[in-house]
């Protein structure tokens, strides 16, 4: 049994949760630093590879176990020459910021680097976001495939049009925003490596 079918099989026929009713629980205990919904259907239905630590000890806390009796029993995957997301995987793999913009994962899980379609609708945005300050590991790159975007990169504002390019230290806070009133913006954002 791979660890995330173990961590569904607890939660649902273990502990009889629902998805929803087990997030609910870790918002309980861990307020606003609570793993989100969506990284919890994602943990459980296999697209989060190496996993951090503090969301697996966010399971164990809700589980009421060790990380240890958690692993018991699981296997590890081997490697593999190539990794392959399927087309029909990427709705499973949505991130909703809010009704005007959603993110969707396009990288498979087993790979150490994030790549994410975002879609913005006119005047929408995404909130702010910064990756664990970690001597400038985490980085992303954005390149604008439709439309306006405006990147805001902690007291940094960028315009970047269609074919327009931006990296930076994802550690910094920062969001996105669709400026026109008409068009959606569309970009690719890959960060390496992956933080969620």
């Amino acid at each position: 049994m791979k660890l995330h079918e173990k961590i569904r099989h607890i939660r649902k026929d273990i502990l009889k949760l629902t998805l929803k009713e087990f997030h609910q629980k870790l918002v309980s205990i861990f307020a606003g630093d609570a793993l989100t919904y969506d990284s919890l259907m994602r943990l459980e239905r296999g697209y989060r590879d190496n996993i951090r630590l503090s969301s697996l000890d966010q399971v164990c806390t809700g589980f009421g176990m060790s990380l240890k009796e958690l692993k018991e029993g699981t296997e590890i995957e081997g490697s593999k020459i190539a990794s392959i997301m399927k087309s029909s995987e990427r709705d499973e793999n949505r991130y909703l910021y809010n009704e005007k913009a959603i993110a969707t994962i396009v990288s498979p899980g087993n790979v150490e680097f994030l790549t994410m379609e975002l879609d913005i609708m006119p005047g929408g945005r995404t909130q702010e976001e910064e990756d664990p300050l970690d001597a400038n590991k985490y980085k992303k790159l954005v390149v604008v495939l439709q439309g306006t975007l405006l990147i805001y990169v902690e007291k940094e504002k960028h315009l970047l049009k269609r074919g327009d390019s931006l990296a930076f230290s994802s550690s910094l806070p920062h969001h996105f925003e669709n400026p026109s009133a008409k068009i959606k913006a569309r970009c690719m954002i890959v960060q390496n490596p992956k933080s969620y």
